[in-house]
């Protein structure tokens, strides 16, 4: 018996994934008039959106279920080994993330905490999924509902990745059961060339060798974050795969605002650009009446005049929004030096790939959108870290890997630019270390410790950890909690009321 996966259930199925979580969000988070009328609402936008009079390529992009079966299993161990669901070594970035879901289990919705005037207000979305299932069993104990969460956890994600993996293969056009496994292979280890960076000093972090900014290979994004970095990954290749589709721009942005807001800038810039260009065209064929229809579609409408303004509200709400965005700047260095350093990070992380891939992809929109991101991301900084040049470029990697593999794999006159071939898998083996270094660490801490099971996961809960200072601002916890909800807007006049016990 042979599996047949087409383009469209594709779509569908990436769909109903990324728009769960923003559907339970609505369901049980806002008072339930709201949330009665936005959940309809967004419900008929997904429907309207791919479900409706779809007129989508349907040829099959697997035929074989062994062919299904291998990416399947490929994706269970990058998950696995990425300590999701608390199997494996975990990253020390898991241990907050696994407070979060441990609260979002244990807690009503919203999520108040009693011990402070406080709330949760972070982007969840990727967890809630696994904490609605994991709450029925609480009535054996929160330990095992946070056992089985963890469970479903992984398993949430493996099937994501199986889609990321799947819309990857549509991309790149590749159906040779030996090319997917390679393609697949080549996406676990894609990095930029940090062991140059460190001039081949190795630790165990050498992806922060530039200090002011830092380009995360695929594998640490889903080591470190893979709460945002998935559904980003998931959108982004909606967005590639179906780029004339402006109607459903709208709807693909506030999935991945809601799920990953830093990454949703990176892929705002192409949702954008593409809808311009899309415009032009239509102008060109003097159909731009029937353009402005397809960007005014009720999905859009719906999406971004209903939707996004909730998530704004419960976003604004974190106390940490208060850091203002600005240009990075070296500490106490000249502005000269700090370029510098950004222009040789630009070089090794993208700006080599981009000059290899140059011949086949000059004439292509796409290329120049991916250059100018990549470039200015360590120029733009939110608050005092390097996060926004972390994730914010978490879309445009993504779809330079894709580039990348097209230029290898569709037949691209290899005798002519043979030394760009034999240069792009030099650069390729050097950037491998940075992801290979992720693996490696996992195995290292399991092996000397003799164990496992190695979760991250000593704050627990931040139920009576939320510490303020003497102005009555939170000093610890602040990335992920509100103080004071009652006088923000959303938990004002949108969230359900704090239940009474």
């Amino acid at each position: 018996m042979n599996l047949k996966i087409n383009q469209q259930t594709l779509n569908q199925f990436t769909i109903i994934y990324t728009a769960v979580p923003l559907l339970i969000f609505l369901i049980t988070w806002l008072k339930p008039y709201l949330a009665s009328i936005t959940f309809v609402l967004f419900l008929y936008a997904i429907y309207t959106s791919y479900f409706k009079g779809t007129k989508f390529e349907i040829n099959n992009l697997i035929n074989n279920k062994n062919v299904a079966l291998t990416i399947l299993l490929i994706a269970f161990l990058w998950c696995y080994f990425a300590g999701l669901g608390g199997f494996w070594y975990q990253s020390s970035d898991h241990d907050c993330r696994n407070a979060i879901f441990r609260d979002l289990i244990n807690h009503s919705w919203p999520l108040y905490y009693e011990t402070a005037d406080a709330a949760m207000v972070y982007y969840i979305g990727f967890w809630l999924p696994a904490a609605v299932f994991a709450k029925i069993f609480l009535f054996v104990s929160p330990m095992f509902s946070f056992f089985i969460g963890n469970i479903f956890l992984l398993l949430y994600a493996v099937c994501g990745i199986f889609l990321v993996f799947l819309h990857v293969l549509k991309a790149v056009k590749i159906k040779s059961y030996f090319k997917i496994i390679i393609v697949l292979l080549i996406m676990l280890f894609f990095s930029g060339m940090d062991i140059v960076g460190t001039n081949f000093n190795f630790s165990w972090h050498i992806e922060w060798w530039a200090q002011v900014a830092q380009f995360s290979s695929l594998t640490t994004v889903l080591f470190w974050v893979f709460n945002q970095g998935l559904p980003a990954w998931l959108l982004t290749l909606m967005f590639y795969n179906n780029k004339n589709k402006t109607e459903n721009f709208g709807l693909i942005a506030v999935l991945c605002f809601f799920c990953s807001p830093l990454p949703f800038i990176g892929l705002s810039v192409f949702l954008i650009i593409y809808t311009v260009k899309n415009l032009i065209a239509e102008f060109n064929k003097k159909q731009v009446k029937k353009y402005f229809n397809k960007i005014f579609s009720i999905q859009n409408i719906i999406s971004v005049f209903f939707i996004t303004p909730i998530i704004c509200l419960y976003f604004v709400s974190n106390h940490s929004t208060s850091a203002n965005g600005v240009i990075s700047s070296m500490p106490n260095q000249h502005t000269l030096i700090f370029i510098s350093i950004a222009v040789y990070f630009f070089i090794l992380e993208a700006g080599i790939y981009l000059l290899l891939i140059s011949r086949q992809y000059e004439k292509e929109l796409m290329y120049y959108v991916i250059f100018i991101s990549l470039i200015l991301c360590p120029f733009i900084k939110v608050g005092y870290a390097a996060d926004f040049c972390m994730r914010a470029s978490i879309p445009a990697l993504l779809i330079l890997f894709i580039m990348i593999v097209k230029f290898l794999f569709n037949n691209y006159n290899f005798k002519k630019y043979k030394l760009r071939y034999v240069l792009l898998c030099f650069c390729f083996v050097l950037g491998s270390i940075t992801p290979t270094i992720e693996f490696v660490r996992g195995f290292y801490d399991v092996i000397t410790s003799r164990s496992i099971f190695r979760a991250a996961d000593f704050t627990k809960t931040f139920e009576g950890k939320i510490v303020y200072d003497e102005n009555n601002n939170t000093v610890s916890n602040s990335n992920f909690v509100t103080i004071k909800p009652s006088d923000k807007l959303f938990f004002k006049y949108l969230a359900k009321e704090k239940t009474k016990k």
